[in-house]
């Protein structure tokens, strides 16, 4: 099964060691996450996607969530990341764990034409778990 996220209006990224334990166990059983730190603003050019994928396997339910957008700031590739999505109908959405798996995040430069266009970097963040798009009340703070 494919879903994909319309409407991405902000995103924001912060550390995993600052996230509760558990989440997927959490998520899984309907239990709230509740998230006691604001995420920092990731501004983007474009439209952004985020798109996950669930397959079912014998040991049960598998989901690959990918966040690509592209931006115009450099983003942490090499810490271990939680990404933040808002949606216009206000859901928000938490990309990332406390414990591994964690998403691995590829940033990608693209240099503008001269007299032109922006230098831009493409960043796709990934996230393979049994629950990797957890619906959260992740404040972004600099919107």
């Amino acid at each position: 099964m494919r879903q994909s996220l319309p409407g991405i209006n902000a995103i924001g990224c912060l550390p995993c060691e600052v996230l509760p334990s558990h989440i997927e166990e959490r998520e899984l059983c309907g239990i709230p996450v509740q998230i006691q730190r604001n995420a920092t603003a990731v501004p983007f050019v474009g439209v952004p996607t985020c798109i996950t994928e669930s397959d079912y396997d014998n040991n049960g339910r598998s989901e690959v969530t990918t966040l690509t957008f592209m931006t115009t700031e450099k983003v942490a590739a090499r810490r271990r990341m939680a990404f933040v999505v808002h949606q216009n109908n206000g859901s928000v959405y938490l990309i990332g764990h406390l414990e591994q798996p964690f998403p691995t995040v590829k940033v990608s430069r693209h240099s503008g034409v001269p007299d032109s266009d922006r230098a831009v970097y493409t960043v796709e963040v990934k996230l393979i778990g049994r629950r990797t798009l957890v619906p959260s009340d992740v404040y972004i703070g600099d919107l």
